[in-house]
């Protein structure tokens, strides 16, 4: 196509761009204005600066984009022709000079400049930009629904009609700066979309004559990520910890962010367990040991047709029965320590704190040996087993001693047919011991069924129908451990009263007897018998009044007669067996007597002594130290 400058004066188009290139930078910038009109009404478009004289000759030219619309003569002759493809909407006004269009259209939108040159005089120009806008309407968001998926290149979306300024918001709010957001006249380009990217678009066109709104969603797909699972505890102990208890009743939750959502399923710890839900939430009931292992979660997206896994390892804890318990042992010529606290699942960790060597097990039961030379201080130092647990620590103690102190102590028992028994117990410091027992120093081997029993731990001998005078005699035992060794004896004599005192009682017509015993005799229960007025036999004969227990070693006895003599004796017995009674003392009628006596001698023979030991009666009438 020419562009043709003057009448006759056509240049090609290319030749014509080139030209332009070259002059644009020389030429100087035209005044302009702007004008905005709507597409289908008319316009007039005013020449912006003073026109010569009316009887000056002036050539007027307009043209739009380079491209000439009517060239003539505006003044004084009125010759004005409109270029044929612009007839005959466009017209010069042949008093003002102002372009007249009608019938816009968008193309005539552009850059439209006017020119008059006067008759010896300098030319005039002016750029006027008129720009032609449609009316808006039906305004759309396409593709409407919009889908992409997460790590796609990128997602486009057009709106139109693009008949004016366009710009877009995202469930309400502006798109912000994202870098990945492109606009290009009615498109929005998103770049790498993401998950965050989903919602609502809204594309709004607008110009000074009108506006409308477009709208799509976006669904952006992606997913499933790898799975969170999470623990809620039931019940009292429902704090979060790495283990459950046993019988606690628990929710694993299986979280796995996609669109759409995935489907979740189970593979249980329990291989005996052929129920597998598909929900999020897998409800575990009072749990039990079996069921401890590891839970797999499985998400699965069909659109996006991806399948992640995460798995979760329960802990189902039991706790250990009580408090660990220590003790030591013999082996040989060496010591075994050992502390056990069982029934906890998983097994606890034990260690010694205090012997050569620290040991660490993580067992129910630790044994650990210790084999001479031993240390220096080991006999009375405390050893201490540390015991930890998933559901705590505790600790326990034990202290190995050499034996020392040791002694014999013996207590006979009598059943309710008269027939004793007799204990005898190894006391003193040691840890571990294995106790010896020796009679007459013969080493005693209890045998089922034999009158003799030890205790499990040695330290008790039990005699069953212990009699006099066959079981009496020396005892022994050995105590020893491979710290060190002590030996013990005891003579068990017969029932014996050692010593014995009778005197007034707290009240009027009372006697009060006190008696001791040798440490070593053994009895089970005491007469206390008496000769005076009250007897229906013969006053040789004696009544016995009380009997007491074995631990008894004083009574008081009522209901006597002041104006009588009465005689007492203490009769020991060891189950049917009486033993050597006590001497005889008397309490004689109107004196006030101070009585002590003593046994002749230990042997069960019935030789006895009598003594009577009184004080005036009138020197104490007045403090009643003693009256009937």
């Amino acid at each position: 196509m020419a562009h043709c400058w003057h009448r006759g004066t056509c240049l090609s188009a290319i030749f014509t761009g080139w030209l332009l290139a070259l002059l644009v930078p020389l030429i100087p910038a035209l005044p302009s204005t702007s004008l905005d009109t709507l597409a289908g009404n008319s316009t007039s478009l005013a020449i912006p600066f003073s026109l010569p004289a009316p009887d000056i000759p002036t050539v007027i030219a307009w043209d739009k984009d380079l491209i000439i619309l009517a060239t003539g003569n505006f003044r004084p002759n009125f010759s004005v022709p409109v270029a044929e493809p612009y007839q005959p909407r466009f017209r010069v006004d042949p008093t003002s000079g102002s372009l007249n269009i009608t019938a816009l259209i968008p193309d005539d939108a552009g850059v439209y400049t006017v020119s008059l040159r006067p008759l010896g005089g300098t030319e005039q120009k002016a750029n006027i930009t008129l720009r032609v806008y449609e009316e808006v309407r039906d305004v759309s968001v396409s593709p409407s629904p919009a889908v992409a998926y997460e790590g796609d290149i990128s997602l486009t979306l057009t709106c139109s009609p693009d008949l004016g300024s366009v710009t877009w918001t995202k469930d309400g709010q502006s798109l912000g700066e994202d870098p990945r957001f492109q606009l290009s006249g009615g498109s929005l380009k998103i770049n790498y979309p993401q998950r965050t990217d989903a919602g609502s678009y809204r594309c709004t066109v607008s110009n000074p004559f009108s506006s409308g709104t477009g709208m799509a969603s976006l669904t952006v797909y992606y997913g499933p990520d790898t799975p969170t699972i999470s623990i809620s505890l039931s019940g009292p102990d429902s704090e979060a910890k790495d283990f459950v208890l046993v019988n606690t009743s628990l929710n694993l939750t299986c979280q796995a962010p996609s669109q759409p959502p995935a489907d979740i399923s189970w593979i249980m710890a329990d291989n005996q367990d052929h129920t597998v839900p598909s929900t999020a939430n897998l409800p575990l009931a009072s749990v039990q040991l079996n069921q401890a292992g590891t839970y797999s979660c499985l998400a699965f997206n069909e659109r996006t047709n991806q399948r992640v896994r995460s798995t979760y390892l329960l802990t189902v804890a039991q706790r250990p029965t009580g408090s660990p318990s220590c003790s030591v042992a013999s082996n040989e010529s060496a010591l075994l320590f050992v502390c056990s606290w069982p029934g906890g699942s998983p097994d606890p960790r034990l260690s010694f704190r205090g012997l050569p060597e620290d040991k660490e097990v993580t067992s129910p039961r630790l044994e650990q040996l210790v084999v001479p030379p031993f240390p220096a201080g080991l006999s009375g130092r405390n050893i201490t087993c540390l015991a930890s647990h998933l559901t705590g620590e505790k600790s326990c103690s034990i202290v190995p001693e050499a034996p020392s102190g040791v002694i014999l102590l013996f207590q006979a028992f009598e059943d309710a047919g008269g027939m004793v028994t007799m204990e005898m117990r190894c006391q003193g410091t040691f840890n571990p011991a294995e106790i010896a027992w020796f009679r007459s120093g013969e080493l005693l081997v209890p045998a089922a069924g034999d009158r003799y029993e030890l205790s499990p731990d040695g330290t008790r001998l039990t005699i069953w129908n212990f009699t006099a005078p066959q079981d009496l005699g020396n005892y022994s035992a050995t105590c020893s451990n491979p710290l060190g060794s002590q030996s013990t004896n005891l003579t068990v004599i017969g029932p014996t009263i050692s010593e014995w005192t009778l005197s007034r009682g707290p009240d009027p017509g009372s006697a009060s007897i006190t008696w001791t015993v040798p440490s070593e005799s053994a009895a089970t229960s005491f007469r206390i018998q008496m000769q005076g007025p009250r007897q229906g036999r013969s006053a040789s004969e004696w009544e016995t009044v009380q009997v007491l227990g074995a631990a008894n070693r004083s009574t008081t006895v009522p209901g006597l007669e002041p104006t009588s003599s009465y005689s007492f004796q203490v009769v020991p017995l060891l189950g049917l067996q009486a033993g050597n009674p006590s001497q005889v003392l008397t309490l004689q009628a109107g004196k006030l007597c101070r009585l002590r006596g003593r046994a002749w001698n230990n042997s069960f023979s019935n030789e006895v002594a009598s003594i009577t030991v009184c004080w005036p009666l009138e020197p104490y009438l007045k403090g009643l130290f003693f009256s009937f």
